[in-house]
């Protein structure tokens, strides 16, 4: 058992990269920038967008004043956001963190092996000059459900762009695919049941009904169970899913019917047979009646006839 777990543990390691991963981007190496720092808070593919926490952690070089404020006031530009698409920074004072939504590009119903792609863009302007000022980004991936591939954008007039190509983590690809198989499991063990409950042509099995009725039932929460709630409709379900609900639904009605079929043709023979068997009792107890009532002739002496 204990070497079970350690295997199972180890596992674990190699996704455990997935979560909080970081990656670097953009003029890293330049003195005179802005450091900017973006987390990856939770990705929906319901609503096809990627929530995401911006900060500015501040100025470096000529452009941060005595205090590590921004010498001058800025405008932060994401040109790609759903919303805050503009962030006025002020000279001398404290950065802001805003919450920011992208868009997704990925198909939902391809889960659990879907895709997704989003495209950030950040531009820094200083106000005074209008001219664009470098920028560091460091990208964090909270969410624990998908891993992330990021490579450098192109973009127009300066700034920074970070493709981000987003995918099921392996966990819950490895447990989705458990479930999948698990499904499809659970329809050749209907199948079997009902193949040797009818063969054996005993009537209707209560427990093979209720064994296929419970398998039956427990599909949808078994379903339900992976996570990310893929809607109807998706991989899981024309792979597996459906193909399990449709098998064990037939052979819980085949079980039925035909059971209850060759149930009426058991008990018609049952009443035959102890039809039968009542015949042939009564006519054993008639013989025995007149052997007892016939008088015995054989041992009457002569005088007596």
């Amino acid at each position: 058992m204990a070497a079970v777990v350690a295997a199972s543990v180890s596992l674990y390691l190699p996704t455990r990269t997935t979560q909080d991963q970081t990656t670097l981007w953009g003029d890293v190496d330049n003195p005179d920038r802005v450091n900017i720092t973006v987390w990856i808070t939770k990705v929906d593919p319901a609503s096809a967008t990627m929530s995401v926490t911006a900060d500015v952690t501040g100025p470096t070089g000529s452009l941060a004043d005595e205090q590590g404020f921004f010498a001058d006031d800025a405008n932060l530009y994401t040109l790609t956001s759903l919303q805050n698409m503009t962030i006025q920074i002020k000279g001398g004072d404290y950065s802001p963190v805003v919450e920011q939504r992208f868009a997704l590009g990925g198909m939902v119903t391809d889960y659990p092996f879907d895709r997704y792609s989003a495209l950030l863009e950040y531009h820094v302007v200083g106000r005074a000059e209008s001219n664009e000022l470098p920028v560091a980004l460091t990208l964090y991936s909270t969410d624990p459900f998908f891993a992330i591939d990021a490579s450098p954008a192109p973009t127009q007039d300066g700034g920074l762009g970070i493709a981000v190509e987003l995918r099921r983590s392996t966990p819950t690809l490895v447990y989705a695919s458990f479930v999948m198989v698990l499904m499809l499991g659970l329809a050749v063990a209907a199948t079997t049941a009902a193949y040797y409950t009818l063969k054996w042509r005993k009537g209707l099995h209560f427990a093979a009904c209720g064994m296929m009725a419970g398998m039956l039932f427990a599909l949808i929460p078994l379903r339900n169970a992976v996570p990310g709630s893929p809607p109807i409709g998706s991989v899981i379900d024309f792979a597996s899913f459906f193909i399990a609900a449709i098998t064990i639904a037939v052979s819980l009605i085949a079980c039925i019917t035909i059971g209850y079929r060759r149930q009426l043709e058991n008990d018609q023979d049952g009443d035959e047979a102890s039809r039968i068997s009542r015949s042939a009792y009564l006519k054993y107890l008639e013989s025995v009646d007149d052997s007892h009532l016939t008088p015995d002739t054989s041992h009457q002496t002569p005088h007596a006839r």
